[in-house]
């Protein structure tokens, strides 16, 4: 009796083991964050950038994102993400600005281009096993949220 309770504890545990590695989004398999986004209700569309890299463009709210993809080798079988958004400022935005925000906001950061234009990123790490479904999805939302404020910030 006490060989069959191990046995079904152990099966149990491979299904909810085996449940939870298809749960991953991981940036070595970029569909799965393709995926996810879209899952989330994202429109998203897979392209490559300049490197021949995976590169995702999304929207979120009214602005127009990229996801950037990082430490790959030959083109596939990336480590890491990073959302992206810019924008072009009439009149630029200060430096000054720019660092105070970045020391108000910890998960996404900002900087500014050579035309004095503002562009924010947050990186994700999804090296090894990836991250959890729910995780990314609260990195989406976090994203969303970020976007949102930074807008605000600068008058967008």
């Amino acid at each position: 009796m006490k060989f069959s309770k191990i046995m079904v504890f152990g099966a149990a545990a491979t299904i909810s083991l085996a449940s939870a590695a298809q749960a991953q989004v991981t940036a070595t398999d970029e569909n799965t964050i393709l995926q996810a986004m879209q899952d989330f209700g994202l429109v998203a569309t897979m392209g490559t950038d300049n490197s021949g890299d995976p590169k995702i463009s999304s929207r979120v709210s009214s602005t127009k994102f990229k996801v950037y993809f990082y430490g790959c080798t030959d083109n596939t079988q990336c480590t890491s993400i990073q959302f992206g958004a810019g924008y072009d400022l009439k009149s630029g935005i200060s430096a000054l600005k720019v660092n105070e925000w970045n020391t108000k906001k910890r998960f996404a950061k900002a900087y500014i281009d050579d035309e004095g234009d503002p562009f924010l990123e947050m990186d994700i790490n999804t090296d090894f096993d990836g991250i959890g479904i729910k995780n990314f999805e609260d990195s989406m939302d976090l994203w969303r949220s970020l976007v949102e404020d930074f807008e605000d910030f600068i008058d967008w």
